[in-house]
């Protein structure tokens, strides 16, 4: 599931006192969460006593969402506490209600209606020579992993950070790695297909979406023993992952 499991840690969770926040960082609203954060410290400093932890949760906070400013998709979500037992930030491609709370308990009303509107997912970008796997759950890229194929060994590798073809090779032998390709592309296709199977039950995929043009994920469609939840025939391999989420999203 998507964060079931932190929501029962949060749940969980004995110590100081948790500031929880919601806020919305959607296009139309990218300008506003500093003005909510500074009214909502307000209010909360007014309510309670122990205003140092208090405001050191709130500079942690600010502080936490400008380092990622440039990153921000519709929504942050954290959970902090003053001694730094809890840290947690989460950009979101969803929409939240901006509220912000300050208690013994985190407050995770609102995780907990994400995480039944939008279930773990599994999300697999295809091109000829080379796949993307992202886990994706609430709308936050958990984790991605790339592949490649090695015509020398006909079967898919994994690899991390530059792929070894990245500023290969001449025109006559792109072309005839391509024709290679297409040659044995249903083969190659199954062979990912069974790692995808593998990735959807240990990951808890509640749903799995295909992007890609329509010649591999027909391949791939054809070669998983369960069928997607969605096919996206379209060409998105050059696009970054918060792109890739506001067209699944």
């Amino acid at each position: 599931m998507g964060f079931q499991e932190d929501i029962s840690r949060l749940k969980q969770y004995s110590g100081e006192s948790v500031l929880s926040v919601y806020l919305s960082t959607a296009p139309d609203k990218r300008n506003q969460w500093q003005t909510v954060l500074r009214n909502e410290r307000k209010r909360i400093l007014s309510e309670h006593e122990n205003q140092s932890a208090i405001e050191k949760c709130f500079d942690a906070v600010e502080r936490a969402i400008q380092e990622r400013r440039t990153q921000l998709l519709r929504s942050v979500v954290t959970f902090f506490t003053s001694d730094g037992q809890l840290k947690e930030l989460h950009l979101l491609q969803v929409d939240v209600t901006d509220e912000v709370s300050y208690g013994p308990k985190a407050n995770v009303n609102q995780l907990e209606v994400l995480d039944h509107q939008f279930p773990r997912t599994g999300i697999v970008l295809t091109h000829l020579d080379s796949a993307t796997i992202l886990d994706v759950r609430i709308g936050e890229v958990e984790s991605k992993r790339d592949y490649e194929l090695d015509l020398d060994t006909g079967q898919w590798r994994r690899y991390q950070g530059r792929s070894a073809r990245q500023g290969a090779s001449s025109s006559s032998q792109s072309d005839d790695f391509q024709a290679r390709v297409n040659q044995q592309a249903e083969r190659f296709y199954r062979d990912l297909a069974s790692e995808i199977d593998t990735l959807r039950q240990t990951q808890d995929w509640e749903r799995l979406i295909l992007i890609g043009e329509r010649s591999q994920a027909s391949y791939l469609e054809q070669a998983l023993k369960a069928k997607p939840d969605q096919v996206i025939h379209k060409n998105l391999s050059q696009a970054s992952n918060q792109q890739l989420l506001q067209h699944v999203f």
